[in-house]
């Protein structure tokens, strides 16, 4: 069976549709198995309805959608339209996004585990044509809809492990993945007759011969990620001390050593890039979702360097 590879893109840093269009093309022609699409400045479910007009064979889907954007009915009700109109292609990843986010946007965050497993919970209920009649009675989704949880913290891998198909972590080391298996184990364990949890694991990439000079883009690109305090948790739990306590005192950027970069990035020469995702498969990744600098041409290296 052939590797999977997906592509995570963030159109909402001023991609314009047509560009949107083009690199879920670029991606599906080079290979790829999924591209998902962050919701930050956008509608993740109209960007991956966009994307899967474009495409023919490629997956596509959220990574994530934020429950605090749209109620429970109106996201199972788009992504069953979304994986109708591509045969079945449609992948729904949901998370809680980011305090500093909701606050800007005017959204109450509660207890994320709480929250997360209530949303869940409705939207497959929604899935399955469960609910009450609005005007006409509800009907079940024509085709299925994977539905994968973003996820950092074990109770929320755990979480994934009970109620969905997949799991979505970001920036984690292949030592993570290794120990998620467990909490993974312990929510498929409360679950029945469900196939092993997808581990689909967002992995930031930086592919250049200069290794200085791709970590130097990186720290640029994933400085924003450290003033978040659900990030800076995880890097303490993930060994990350010295780095997690650079973060909370506003390091950013430069928060990020050397030895944590080469853990949870693909960075430089595409050789070496290659034998860091080995790392990450062997620990249990089975769809890596390479994470590319920021920006049209970011994508387009990254799905350049790793046609297959």
């Amino acid at each position: 069976m052939a590797e999977r590879f997906g592509l995570g893109v963030i159109p909402g840093v001023g991609w314009r549709a047509s560009e949107i269009r083009t690199i879920a093309r670029e991606a599906e022609d080079a290979g790829f198995d999924a591209v998902v699409t962050t919701e930050v400045n956008n509608d993740s479910l109209a960007t991956a309805q966009l994307m899967g007009d474009a495409t023919r064979r490629i997956n596509v889907g959220t990574w994530v959608s934020s429950i605090h954007m749209r109620h429970s009915y109106a996201c199972a009700k788009a992504a069953s339209l979304i994986a109708d109109a591509t045969g079945g292609r449609m992948i729904l990843g949901l998370g809680v996004s980011h305090q500093a986010v909701n606050a800007a946007l005017g959204a109450d965050m509660p207890a994320p585990t709480v929250a997360v497993r209530r949303y869940a919970m409705e939207v497959t209920g929604w899935l399955r044509g469960e609910g009450p009649t609005t005007h006409l009675p509800q009907e079940p989704a024509p085709v299925p809809v994977p539905l994968y949880l973003a996820a950092m913290t074990s109770p929320m891998v755990e979480l994934a492990g009970e109620l969905a198909d997949g799991v979505m972590p970001f920036m984690w080391s292949a030592a993570r993945v290794t120990r998620s298996k467990v909490w993974a184990s312990r929510g498929r364990a409360k679950a029945s007759a469900r196939a092993s949890l997808d581990m689909a694991l967002g992995i930031p990439t930086f592919v250049g011969e200069d290794i200085e000079a791709q970590r130097r883009a990186a720290r640029a690109n994933l400085a924003l990620f450290t003033t978040f305090p659900f990030y800076q948790r995880m890097f303490r739990a993930s060994g990350f001390v010295e780095e997690a306590a650079k973060a909370e005192q506003g390091a950013g950027g430069d928060s990020l050593s050397d030895r944590m970069l080469d853990a949870i990035c693909l960075i430089g020469p595409i050789s070496r890039c290659r034998e860091q995702l080995a790392t990450f498969r062997a620990a249990g990744v089975d769809l890596p979702i390479l994470s590319p600098p920021i920006g049209v041409e970011g994508a387009r290296e990254v799905i350049k360097a790793f046609r297959q």
